[in-house]
Formats: C-alpha cells, sequence, structure tokens
C-alpha cells in the first residue's frame, strides 16, 4: 500500500523540490505538505488505512488514540473511525474558561494512548503531546506516522522511551521519484545529506525569519529548560520570576505560597539560607508541582569543572536534587558547561538545564564588555542541550531559541541606592526585547506583595504581548 499511496501523493502534488524555509528556520530541499490531503477523501482514507495497517502488523496496543494538533487530527479521526477506537483531542493551549482542560475526551488514567501524525521531523511536536498526556497519567510509548522525513526523530523520541513507526520514508519519496525519472540517485544522495546536517538556528542577522512569539517557540524549542517554562507561560499566562531572597526556610515557603499561582519561576540563593534543610526542600517542591512554578536556584557556578560538580550535586545543599534550572558564568569557558550536561536528565537529578550570566544589573559591572558577551553566547551556542538562554540587560543575541531573562525591574524606583539600577517592565521587554522578568524587593518588601505580584504579572504579559505585536 506505502508504493500505492506515494504514487498519489505525488499525483496530488504534496512532494516540492526547491528551496524552503521550514517552521523552525531550517532550509529544506524538499517540502512535503500532508495538510493538503484534507481536501481529498480518498487520499485521506488510502493514508490512514496504511496506518491502520502498520498498527495491526506491529500488534501496536492502545485504549485510545491522539492525533498531534493540528495538522494530523483529520487523518486521526478516520483511523478511529477504521479501528472503532476512542480518541482523546489534546489542546495545543488550555481553554481560559470552563474547566481549562488540555485533553478532551473521556480516559482513565493508567491506560494507553497511541499518538497519531502526518509528518515527522525532529519529533518535537510528538513529544510536547506525550508529555502533557503523561501528566494525566497516560501511557504513551508509541507513535505511527504517514511520514519520517529522516531528520533525527526516531532517535529523539528513543530517549524518551518512544518507538516511531511509519508508513513512509523521505528515501521512499525520493526512490519513486528516482524511478519515474524526476531526480538521479546523486540528487537523492545530496538531498539525504542535506537534511541530515545538524541544524542550528542562526536569526535574522543571518537572513533566517525568527519568530520570537512564546508559542511558536515553544512548538519548535529542543532543550527541555525552555520547553518547561514555556508551558507555564502559556499555561498561567505568566512571565515573572520571583526572587525569594531570603534567610530563613519560613519567608520563603511563605511567600512561595503565596507566589505559586502567580509566577513562572521562584528564585532562591540556598547558600544565604540560615536553616537549609531536605524537610524544606520537600515541601518548596511540593508547592511548585502543585502551583506549576520552577524551582531556580541562583548559584553563578564559577570555577574549574570537577569542583562545580560537586557543588551542584554534593554538600549540605545537593543542588541537582531538587533545584530546576542555575545560574552560571562564562568566565572558566567551556569548563562551566560540561559538569552539568552529565545531570540534565540523570536519575535523582531535578535538574532541566542552566543560564550563563551575559549581563548584571550592577552599576559598574564589567559585564557590559562586547567580547565578554560575545564569547558567552558562542558558548551557548555550542551547548544548546543544557544552555537555555541568559541573564542580561538586553537581548544579547538575534536566537528565538534561548529564553532571555532580566533582572533590575522596578514599576516605582530606579535604583535601591547600593549599586542596583532598575528600569520599568516596558523598558526590559518591549525596548530591550527580554522575555523573562525576575523580581525581588518590589514584591517582597511590599506591603501587599500578593497585589505587586498580579501588578507586575499582568504588565510582565502585556509588555510580551506588545512586544511581539
Amino acid at each position: 500500500m506505502s508504493a500505492e499511496l506515494i504514487a498519489q501523493l505525488h499525483q496530488r502534488g504534496v512532494f516540492k523540490l526547491g528551496e524552503y524555509v521550514l517552521k523552525s528556520g531550517q532550509k529544506s530541499p524538499i517540502y512535503i505538505d500532508l495538510r493538503e490531503l484534507i481536501t481529498s477523501i480518498k487520499i485521506l482514507r488510502m493514508a490512514a488505512l496504511a496506518l491502520c495497517d502498520i498498527i495491526k502488523k506491529n500488534n501496536v496496543q492502545y485504549d485510545y488514540i491522539v492525533g498531534v494538533p493540528y495538522a494530523a487530527l483529520p487523518i486521526a479521526t478516520l483511523v478511529c473511525d477504521i479501528l472503532d477506537a476512542p480518541m482523546l483531542l489534546r489542546r495545543k493551549e488550555a481553554k481560559s474558561y470552563g474547566t481549562k482542560k488540555l485533553i478532551e475526551g473521556k480516559f482513565e488514567a493508567g491506560k494507553r494512548a497511541l499518538i497519531v501524525e502526518d509528518v515527522v521531523t525532529s519529533g518535537q511536536s510528538i513529544y510536547e503531546t506525550v508529555e502533557i498526556l503523561r501528566k494525566e497519567g497516560l501511557v504513551c510509548t508509541d507513535v505511527v506516522s504517514v511520514l519520517d522525513r529522516q531528520q533525527g526523530g526516531v532517535d529523539q523520541l528513543k530517549k524518551q522511551d518512544i518507538n516511531l513507526i511509519s508508513v513512509i520514508t523521505m528515501s521512499d519519496i525520493l526512490d519513486y521519484m528516482i524511478s519515474i525519472n524526476e531526480i538521479t540517485a546523486q540528487r537523492k544522495t545530496e538531498i539525504i545529506d542535506q537534511l541530515a546536517t545538524p541544524f542550528i538556528a542562526t536569526g535574522a542577522e543571518n537572513g533566517i525569519p525568527t519568530d520570537w512569539r512564546i508559542q511558536s517557540r515553544y512548538e519548535t524549542t529542543q532543550n527541555a529548560l525552555n520547553r518547561r517554562i514555556m508551558e507555564i507561560i502559556l499555561k498561567k499566562e505568566t512571565n515573572l520570576c520571583l526572587a525569594a531572597d531570603y534567610t530563613s526556610t519560613e519567608e520563603i515557603l511563605k511567600i512561595a505560597d503565596l507566589a505559586g499561582p502567580h509566577i513562572c519561576a521562584l528564585k532562591l540563593h540556598a547558600d544565604i539560607i540560615k536553616d537549609f534543610s531536605p524537610s524544606f526542600v520537600k515541601t518548596l517542591a511540593t508547592l511548585a508541582e502543585s502551583n506549576d512554578f520552577v524551582v531556580f536556584e541562583d548559584r553563578k557556578f564559577a570555577d574549574t569543572g570537577k569542583t562545580m560538580e560537586l557543588q551542584i550535586s554534593e554538600g549540605a545543599h545537593t543542588i541537582s536534587s531538587w533545584a530546576q534550572m542555575v545560574t552560571v558564568h562564562s568566565t572558566p569557558g567551556a569548563a562551566s558547561i560540561k559538569p552539568f550536561k552529565q545531570f540534565v536528565g540523570k536519575e535523582g537529578s531535578k535538574l532541566l538545564g542552566c543560564l550563563l550570566i551575559a549581563e548584571l544589573s550592577t552599576e559598574g559591572t564589567l559585564t557590559k564588555d562586547d567580547n565578554y558577551k560575545k564569547g558567552t553566547v558562542k558558548m551557548a551556542q555550542d551547548n544548546k542541550d543544557v544552555v537555555a538562554g541568559f541573564i542580561c540587560q538586553k537581548r544579547v543575541a538575534s536566537d528565538p531559541t534561548f529564553l532571555y531573562w532580566t533582572p533590575g525591574v522596578n514599576l516605582d524606583a530606579s535604583t535601591d541606592g547600593s549599586g542596583q539600577q532598575w528600569r520599568t517592565i516596558h523598558q526590559a521587554i518591549v525596548e530591550e526585547k527580554n522575555d523573562v522578568i525576575i523580581v525581588g524587593r518590589a514584591i517582597t518588601g511590599h506591603a501587599d506583595p500578593v497585589a505587586q505580584l498580579k501588578r507586575y504579572k499582568e504588565a510582565g504579559m502585556e509588555a510580551l504581548v506588545a512586544r511581539d505585536n
């Protein structure tokens, strides 16, 4: 059936040779648009039957079927009809009213959900769907797709314990095009090689269009920490990180409880906490999970690789066991990054990634040196698996794959008289192009911190929307 399907797809004009720019910004010598099938029910049903065949052939077990939104929804609906199987619908964003659910349909936790996709490139959209389903207690280990572009999706999904089976591959399509004399065998090799070349988003300064909207960046990000942060920003409508620079656990837990509904991250300095303890970490983790925010240890690591490895995993704080993100100075060079790679995704570690210090907000900071910033950005570009972005005053790179976190924000003052420089949220987000605002004393030192939390949350999102419109 796959050969007949390829012929029908080709006749429909689904395969297009040329130079195309994908949603990620990557250039491709071939474009395949299966969305055109929604106007051809005959071919759409043929593709659905082919998916059903590989489901049966591979004895894939499922209780529900879920299409990756939105392109795969029509074909997933047909698969459900052919197999007489119940369907669940994954929303790309939660409803702003009612139950605010991300998954529509009745289901039981512990049962299996089979994912249906049309075209697989990196597998990122699939993983985002699986992640949401797993959070709801569903078992997700299998994906079936019409086409695998053979650009690393299979291997990336395997790392997340997800098995991908496809009806056709890019090689199958190119072999068909050779058979009808549209391309040569040499051209097939060139196309496969080009598709296999690792892609690094380079930004608008190199002629590649960029989309800075959080939703678009969330859909394409490969970094685990950024995926988590952007998911929270979209779900909770907040780009506010609260700096809880208290010295007692009681004060931190109190403000964390109040701030939970309004923040995407809670920033700590563990080494200033007088009564730090495992019970504090446990309670904080519970608050973070129930209120859906990330715990951020602002350690600013800067030492030799082995020392930093011990600093993050040993000692009184065992940071990797509870912090999802940390800050790192780039001054030691590549040694700043290597120690953290081994803890991302490691059993017993909560660490998802780190931010590099590109700029500080203090008066007279030496991070204003352009060579320092350029070197920091280069280090981040070379380590995108673990570096999620930067602490900075202004956006330091034309690269939407990073997030730009900025301290030094205050709606009511410009300085604290001790060297700390502040500016407005509009300046920080709209003018200086940052993504996340880090606010401390303007909230924690106020008589009504909850009112301030709401105020900064609303102002932060308004500025983010204004920047991107």
